[in-house]
């Protein structure tokens, strides 16, 4: 049976539907994946896994990112091009 990694993912191979990735072995990935997840108790061995639930689309190539801590997050950029302009008064100095 595998396990789900991610803190707060109680995922594991024989409940769920989902895949699961090991970490890269190309350190510096693998560094920045265990970031993404921050989970400060331990370090990914070769036998981690992530669930694809963690993956935009569920693709390995996309690097983890979704996760429970950011699941109710509102990304709120605007562009610039949309921004509306706010008219500001003018001060004059004489």
């Amino acid at each position: 049976m595998v396990n789900c990694w991610a803190p707060q993912c109680s995922h594991n191979s024989v409940r769920e539907s989902c895949s699961f990735f090991r970490f890269p072995t190309d350190v510096a990935l693998r560094n920045s994946w265990a970031n993404l997840v921050r989970r400060a108790d331990s370090i990914p061995s070769n036998n981690s896994r992530l669930c694809s639930c963690h993956f935009k689309d569920g693709l390995k190539e996309n690097s983890p990112s979704i996760f429970a801590w950011n699941e109710n997050k509102i990304n709120r950029f605007v562009s610039p091009e949309k921004r509306k302009r706010t008219s500001h008064s003018l001060l004059l100095i004489f």
